[in-house]
């Protein structure tokens, strides 16, 4: 149970058994919406980072992209070329569509992949690397995880990040839906769940297991910094990123939500 690749083929058929219920949710809005010249579903935060390091003309690519619109999103913002990268066949079957409606086929690719496994030619390519909420807590291995950014970055590239915060994963909504700590911060064994990834409905099914894992902020901090990358920007969210324990942005006691961070290689 502590091979990574055990735990990284179960989220991919997990995601994979989740799609149709994102495609039905989402994707015929999503066909519509992409073709519009100002497309942009990117939070105001995320934008600010990406600002910081700027998109024109820059080469992009974001892992675990889902369907892509992230990606599509940066690409509409100026983008010389963009590349999405997830392991779920059927989430690039849907991005491919999206980014056909946008006309966006000679300066987009998409690419099934274990994140861990990526095509060698795309080391040294980039000069953004980008991963959106969620990305993390599904990695076993948040070292090897940076090392991968690292490796796929330009020299003087940048690594931009929107991630929920480590803090959150000690939440757990109780039967009222209050969310309350149940976990310790410094939780070693991962979760595994079986009630679905339907963040649109949150309709519960007899899903595939899939596993996330909690790493520290001086986990996720100190994976960047021994790969050969400087701290430039951090900023902790107080409203909720995620669609996870929604209620904690209204109590009176919140806890960090979410957070931005741009590394850059060396």
């Amino acid at each position: 149970m502590d091979n990574r690749k055990f735990y990284t083929e179960a989220n991919r058929e997990s995601w994979d058994e989740a799609a149709p219920k994102h495609r039905a949710a989402n994707q015929e809005q999503l066909l519509q919406d992409v073709q519009q010249r100002d497309f942009n579903p990117l939070a105001d935060y995320l934008q600010e980072s990406l600002a910081l390091v700027g998109v024109k003309n820059k080469k992009i690519i974001q892992l675990c992209c889902n369907n892509g619109k992230d990606v599509l999103a940066v690409q509409k913002m100026g983008a010389r070329s963009s590349v999405g990268v997830d392991a779920a066949p059927a989430f690039i079957e849907q991005g491919r569509e999206l980014v056909e409606a946008a006309g966006l086929q000679d300066v987009m690719q998409l690419i099934a992949s274990d994140v861990y496994d990526l095509p060698k030619e795309l080391a040294g390519q980039f000069d953004i690397v980008l991963t959106t909420v969620g990305v993390m807590s599904w990695m076993p291995d948040i070292k090897d995880f940076f090392r991968v950014v690292h490796s796929l970055l330009k020299p003087g590239g940048h690594y931009v990040v929107e991630e929920m915060h480590p803090v959150l994963l000690m939440y757990e909504p109780d039967e009222n839906g209050t969310s309350r700590p149940l976990y310790s911060y410094f939780r070693t064994e991962p979760w595994k769940e079986t009630d679905g990834l339907d963040y649109f409905n949150h309709e519960n099914y007899d899903a595939k297991p899939c596993y996330s894992f909690q790493h520290k902020m001086d986990d996720i901090l100190m994976a960047g910094i021994n790969n050969g990358m400087s701290l430039k920007h951090i900023k902790e969210i107080d409203r909720d990123i995620s669609n996870f324990c929604q209620d904690l942005q209204h109590q009176k006691a919140v806890p960090p939500l979410g957070f931005t961070m741009v590394m850059q290689k060396s």
